[in-house]
């Protein structure tokens, strides 16, 4: 990643900034469900979120400041598969930096957590990311039609896929190869 890209661990000090991103218009509007607003129970998902094993999340920075979030969960343990779920809740940053945050993502999904593949599902009207999978190395592998429901409406759900033998060889487009935690990997 970038010199300007880096992440932080989330604390239950975060649950407002959070909240604050994920019930933005600007942000719910990409997301398949809503959250209430509700400080308490962002708190409590915060700290369950940290216990877990098969969750893992970060606060994307850029030049120091909080810009947005990050997550990979493991969906299948037994064979390595996980997703990825990112949003930018600072409106003002630039989508060109905003979208490196997939260099330290992928690598810390792939070869910090020792991932097999991942498997990430957008939904159709969010066309940018949707671009944006191919741009990172995913492959297009289908679309479960009318599969989310949101405010009412069906809408397709693209899914995307991406094996670790293959982010190690796209990922040499790029210079950067730390994870979240600024790690180099191999």
């Amino acid at each position: 990643m970038a010199e300007f890209l880096s992440y932080r661990p989330i604390t239950p000090d975060d649950a407002m900034l959070l909240l604050d991103w994920r019930t933005a218009p600007h942000i719910t509007r990409y997301m398949l469900t809503d959250v209430p607003y509700d400080i308490e129970r962002q708190k409590a998902w915060i700290e369950r979120s940290n216990a877990r094993d098969d969750y893992h999340h970060r606060i994307i920075q850029i030049h120091g400041k909080d810009v947005g979030f990050c997550s990979l969960t493991v969906t299948d343990k037994a064979n390595q598969i996980g997703e990825v779920g990112v949003y930018i809740g600072d409106p003002e940053v630039p989508v060109a930096l905003s979208m490196y945050n997939f260099l330290g993502t992928l690598n810390h999904a792939f070869f910090t957590l020792g991932l097999h593949k991942l498997v990430n599902h957008v939904v159709d009207w969010n066309d940018r990311v949707i671009r944006t999978q191919a741009f990172i190395g995913y492959r297009h592998v289908g679309v479960l039609k009318n599969h989310a429901l949101k405010d009412g409406v069906r809408h397709d759900l693209h899914i995307f896929e991406q094996e670790a033998s293959e982010w190690a060889a796209f990922r040499k487009k790029f210079r950067d190869t730390r994870d979240w935690d600024g790690n180099e990997t191999i």
